[in-house]
């Protein structure tokens, strides 16, 4: 759970006791500026959107500092105001941007593999997206604030290619 007043993310166990708490105000790693949304992944791993630091940071599920990626800019693998924070099946991590209106897709060292949206009112457009979610279906759903709604979008998985045998 994130405490943006505190600059504190809280590690709770599922039957809701404290296991750690992660962060103080800063910037080096492991302290945050705004932390807002919090994903864990089927690993344990924690992702934290360090909002005012312009960042993901991700850390082990006892709380300590694994890696981060980011920064302020308009670029690709860069955000503006990130406020979510979701993790695929396959480990892709998903980071909404409400300036940008859109979602970045990133694999766990960072590189940018997709962004999707921008802002509008029509289909796959946010005004701005709030909030991000990944379900077991791999269904991403975007909360889509001044539009009323939640959008839904399906990650497609690479499926193996089967090799085709030559008949002689």
């Amino acid at each position: 759970m994130s405490d943006a007043r505190r600059n504190v993310v809280d590690i709770f166990n599922t039957d809701g006791g404290l296991i750690s708490s992660i962060g103080s105000r800063g910037r080096e790693h492991g302290e945050f500026n705004i932390p807002y949304g919090v994903a864990v992944d089927k690993e344990g791993r924690v992702y934290v959107v360090d909002s005012g630091n312009f960042r993901l940071q991700i850390f082990d599920q006892n709380g300590k500092f694994l890696k981060q990626f980011g920064g302020v800019g308009t670029f690709p693998g860069n955000f503006a105001r990130p406020k979510g924070v979701a993790v695929d099946s396959d480990g892709n991590i998903y980071v909404l941007d409400a300036a940008f209106g859109n979602f970045q897709i990133f694999d766990f060292d960072g590189n940018t593999l997709l962004a999707v949206g921008n802002t509008g009112v029509d289909p796959g457009e946010f005004m701005p997206p709030s909030s991000i979610y990944t379900d077991a279906q791999d269904r991403i759903y975007i909360t889509d604030q001044i539009n009323k709604r939640i959008q839904i979008f399906q990650y497609l998985k690479d499926e193996p290619k089967k090799e085709q045998s030559v008949a002689r």
